[in-house]
Order: structure tokens, then sequence, then C-alpha cells
């Protein structure tokens, strides 16, 4: 009997393309111009190579919409049955040889930490790619379908997730782009990147930094959250003991307060960190003044 079918992100070529085009964004905050991540993708996912090939196959999923049904599951037999002319043993070898690389490179926990954008369809490709490969035991059958019929609904627009809404202007351009001119849009998109955000502070980066690396893990990037509205709140309390002009202490008042209702947040939400954002560019303008 055949085990059922099982999904392991370390295993899926999307998964593991996501996480690197996430690991770069999170290096750019932190001003690091030759992230180790480029060098990987650009050396495991050429298109010449199995990685590469699988990683069209999972793209061509993302690169077709609103198809009736009856195209959506052709769209699927079409792509399984080009994963199975894939040499599977060259390319787990190329994804051993990948993990390898990223564990010598970066803190794997946290690497597999990042939030991966469509993760329900990417693992519902895989799960349909490995049936494809070594076959399907009865018992699996439902799993196999319920895979399928995911794809299919994602495929067709019947569905739309924040996930599948996620994907970044980064992610798609990097995509559509061949090897060579794909190392260049990193570079531009790198010089774009420092230059839009050249004038916020280390805290303003650091803040930044923590949501993109800890999206997905929910409890580090509230404890985060919650550190960093009580340090501000303290903060601000203490430079509106300086200001003189009753309406600017009024407005910093209010500031304070919403950073004080940040701090017992069960949930970080976006208006929360544009909230930090903007208390820290108070804070910052403040004692640039010398009040």
């Amino acid at each position: 009997m055949k085990p059922s079918i099982k999904h392991n992100k370390l295993k899926n070529t999307g998964i593991l393309f996501e996480l690197l085009v996430r690991q770069i964004t999170s290096d750019l905050m932190e001003n690091k111009q030759n992230s180790p991540a480029v060098q990987l993708m650009r050396e495991f996912f050429n298109s010449k190579k199995e990685l590469g090939k699988e990683l069209i196959l999972y793209r061509a999923f993302f690169n077709a919409h609103n198809l009736s049904e009856q195209r959506a599951f052709e769209l699927v037999r079409l792509v399984t049955e080009q994963r199975k002319t894939l040499d599977q043993t060259v390319l787990n070898h190329q994804k051993y040889l990948l993990i390898k690389e990223i564990k010598n490179n970066f803190e794997l926990k946290n690497f597999f930490a990042s939030r991966v954008p469509s993760y329900k369809i990417y693992a519902s490709i895989s799960k349909v790619f490995e049936s494809a490969t070594t076959g399907t035991d009865i018992a699996s059958i439902d799993e196999l379908a319920n895979s399928q019929f995911t794809i299919v609904e994602h495929l067709s627009g019947k569905t739309v997730t924040k996930e599948s809404a996620h994907n970044t202007e980064l992610s798609q351009l990097i995509r559509s782009q061949e090897d060579d001119i794909r190392y260049l849009s990193y570079k531009i998109l790198i010089e774009n990147f420092n230059e839009k955000y050249k004038n916020l502070d280390g805290a303003q980066k650091k803040l930044l930094q923590e949501y993109i690396h800890n999206i997905s893990n929910t409890s580090n990037l509230k404890k985060y959250v919650q550190t960093e509205s009580t340090r501000l709140s303290v903060e601000l309390k203490k430079l509106s003991k300086k200001i003189t002009d009753d309406v600017t202490r009024i407005k910093l008042h209010e500031v304070i307060s919403q950073l004080n209702r940040i701090q017992t947040v069960k949930t970080v939400k976006e208006n929360h960190m544009t909230a930090l954002l903007i208390a820290m560019e108070i804070s910052k303008s403040i004692k640039t003044l010398g009040v």
C-alpha cells in the first residue's frame, strides 16, 4: 500500500522560491546589498535545471486566470503530464543541495517561518505532482481530488483568498524574467528600495523588517509590536512635557492613546504597523526640533 499524500514545504519548489523572494525583501530592509538568496535563485532556478523547470510548472497555475472549470481541469492534466517528464532523481538532488545552502546561509527556523502567499495552492500543486510521479493509493483518492478541486477553484477565480491576493509586485516581476534579466531586476529593485526608504531611521527599518520576517509568526510579531508601542508611549510622554503648544500636545496625547491600545491587541494588523511608523516619525521630528 502506497503512503497517503503528504505535503512537505521543504520539498515544495514553489514555496522554496517564494521564501527566497521574502528573504531578499528582508535583506533589503537590513541594507544587505549582496543577499545570498539572490545567488541561490540564480544558481538553482535556472530554466535549464530540473528545479527551474518544475518552478515553471508551478507558475503555470498562477499565470492562468478566470478559466472555465473544463479548461482548468485540462490545464491540471497537461501540467501534470509535463511534471512526469522531469528527472525525479536529479530534481531531488537539486532540492537537497538548495536546502543545504539555505541552512548554510540562513537560520532555518526563521527562514521557514515567513508567510508564503498562496500556501494552500502551492501545497495542493505539490500533492498533485507527487501523486503523478509516485502513484496514488485508493485511500488517498479523496485527498488528491480535494487538491485538484482547490487548484481548479483557484484557476476559475471562484475563491479569492488573502493569500492569493498577496502576490507582491516584487515576486511578479522576478518570476517573469529570464535569468540574466532577473538578476538585473534584483539590482534595480534594491537600488530603488534603498532610495525610497533612505530617510527611515534604524527603528523604522527594524519595525518593517520584523513585520516582513515574522508575518506568519504572529506570536513573535505581536510581542515585538507591543514592546515597541510601550517604548514609544513612554518616549512620547516624556517629549510631550516639553511641548508648549496646546493643540500639538493634544494631538500627541491622541497618538499616545493609540499606542496604549496597540499594547493589548491580540492580532497585529497593518494599521497598527502604520500607527507605529507614524509615532516613530513624530518622535524623530520632535527630537530634530530640539524640543
